[in-house]
Order: structure tokens, then C-alpha cells, then sequence
């Protein structure tokens, strides 16, 4: 198993390979020789999200008693999105022949709030266990979610199984609009085959487990996720070969959701941190 890291890019995985005796498996959509040159993030296998997910409506909300304003950080989109460790340069802590530790601390520009995010990520003989942690290091309260950002090989008939249980439909903008029942197009827990399936939702629900069967390839990718990781957000772009299976800790816009008994959204005290865990393994793919 190998595994190449970019942590000038968002503290990023540009590729997790597995050199078996049939040939070279990418668990993660490899990252290209211009991606690894002039790409960012969203151009690699895998990125952390820290300290929120997903989006947050015009880069606004309302916490403690002040109005916080985000920048936009990503072109076309009116949101500010996926936080900013994704846009940082994290720096190597620790490394071994399996292992690494990549450390970002962020100082409190554009996200006011300063804090420390760390990932250890590990590879096993079959696959890869990433641990994300971040720690509030300001001395007030701040809101804080996490969630990991892989970009899956999506070779034709992959069929993806996650046990969920409901949907959140998007308005125009890709922001939670209504909460519903899962589509019949969109049920995950009884396996769809994504050859055709288009979206960009985020799912609740979820039990922490996930896979993706690639028939043509005999293979089967597991995922497992434990800590906070109690929502999944599903990207399947049109056109694509890849789709994106993320391990979030709470709803899209949870800083704006207060509302919402499942949102999801943790508040750290100071000192006090969130911490997950996903795992990816490759197995055969039986039956």
C-alpha cells in the first residue's frame, strides 16, 4: 500500500494505491502530475474539512452573541464552503515508513476563532485509517464540525450501500431546503448502482458504514467512520468517473440550523477538541 500526502495542499491525500500481483488499485481518485503541480485541494484524492463542512449560507451566522462574516472561498460558489484547512498549508509533525502527522494551526483570520487541527493518517495492509482532530485554542466558545472529503474511482456499475435515513432536498443554491424520506432512486441502504446517478445532498441517519462494490474489478472498498461522524454527504457529479462519499459531523448550514435537533453542530470550549476516525479497506468482492 502507498499513500502520497500534500501537505501544502489542504493537508491533502493525492493518492492511496494498493501494487497487488494483478497490478496497481487506486482506493482514491489519484491525483494527475498538473494536479500535484499546480492544483489545490479539490484536485487530490482526499482533504480534510475543518472546522465545519459542507456550506454556510453567504458566509453569515449569528453565534455568541456576534455576527460572524466568512469569506467566500471558492469561485462561483455564494457560500463559504468546507471551511479553510482545505486552502492552508499544514505542516509533517511526525513521519514514519506507515505513518504521518500533519498539524495545522490556525491563527483566527477569516475564521475568527483560533484553533488546532491535526490528522494522523496510518496504512494498514489493506487500506487507510485517517484520525481528525481539532482543538479550540481561542480563549471563547467556538462552533466547530468535521468531516473528511474522498474522491472515489467510480469505474461503470459501482454500486454504493449506506445504511441512512433520510435526505436533505437542496434549494437552488445547494442549501438545505426540506427534510425527506429517501427517494426511490436514492436508496443507499439497499445499494445503488451510480452509473447514472446525479447529486450533491446531504444524508442523515448514518450508521458509519459504507461501501462501494467495483464489480468489473472484483473489489469492495469499506468505509467505516466512528467519533462524531453521524452524517454523510453524497457528491455525484455528471460526467464523472469519480464520486464523493463524505463523513461529516453535522448538517449542511448548521451554524444556521439551530432549530434542527439532529444539526449536529458541537460547540468547544477552550481547550476542548472533536475528534474522528474513517477507514478505508479494500477487500474481494464475493457473491
Amino acid at each position: 500500500m502507498e499513500c502520497l500526502l500534500c501537505p501544502d495542499k489542504g493537508g491533502s491525500i493525492a493518492r492511496l494505491t494498493l501494487h497487488g500481483p494483478d497490478g496497481p488499485v487506486d482506493l482514491l481518485r489519484p491525483a494527475t502530475g498538473w494536479a500535484l503541480q499546480h492544483g489545490s485541494a479539490v484536485d487530490m484524492g482526499c482533504f480534510p474539512l475543518v472546522p465545519f463542512s459542507n456550506r454556510i449560507a453567504a458566509g453569515r451566522f449569528d453565534f455568541d452573541g456576534r455576527t460572524v462574516e466568512l469569506p467566500l472561498n471558492m469561485s462561483g460558489c455564494p457560500h463559504a464552503i468546507h471551511g479553510d484547512g482545505w486552502q492552508a498549508d499544514w505542516s509533517v509533525a511526525e513521519r514514519t515508513d506507515w505513518a504521518a502527522r500533519l498539524v495545522l494551526r490556525h491563527g483566527g483570520q477569516g475564521w475568527p476563532w483560533r484553533y488546532r487541527a491535526v490528522q494522523d493518517i496510518a496504512l494498514e495492509g489493506d487500506g487507510l485509517t485517517v484520525v481528525l482532530d481539532v482543538t479550540n485554542e481561542d480563549d471563547r466558545p467556538m462552533p466547530a464540525g468535521i468531516g473528511l472529503h474522498p474522491y472515489l474511482p467510480k469505474p461503470p456499475g459501482t454500486r454504493l450501500s449506506a445504511r441512512v435515513g433520510g435526505v436533505w432536498m437542496n434549494d437552488a443554491t445547494l442549501l438545505p431546503r426540506d427534510r425527506a424520506a429517501l427517494p426511490e432512486e436514492w436508496r443507499f441502504p439497499d445499494g445503488v448502482v451510480m452509473d447514472r446517478t446525479v447529486l450533491d445532498n446531504g444524508f442523515t441517519g448514518w450508521d458509519g458504514r459504507a461501501t462501494l462494490d467495483w464489480p468489473g474489478r472484483g473489489l469492495r472498498l469499506t468505509m467505516t467512520a466512528d467519533g462524531p461522524f453521524g452524517h454523510l454527504v453524497i457528491y455525484a457529479p455528471p460526467g464523472e468517473d469519480y464520486l464523493c462519499v463524505e463523513p461529516v459531523s453535522h448538517m449542511t448550514d448548521a451554524v444556521n440550523r439551530g432549530q434542527e435537533v439532529d444539526a449536529g453542530l458541537r460547540v468547544l470550549a477552550p481547550g476542548e477538541s472533536l475528534r474522528g476516525t474513517m477507514r478505508l479497506t479494500l477487500s474481494p468482492l464475493r457473491g
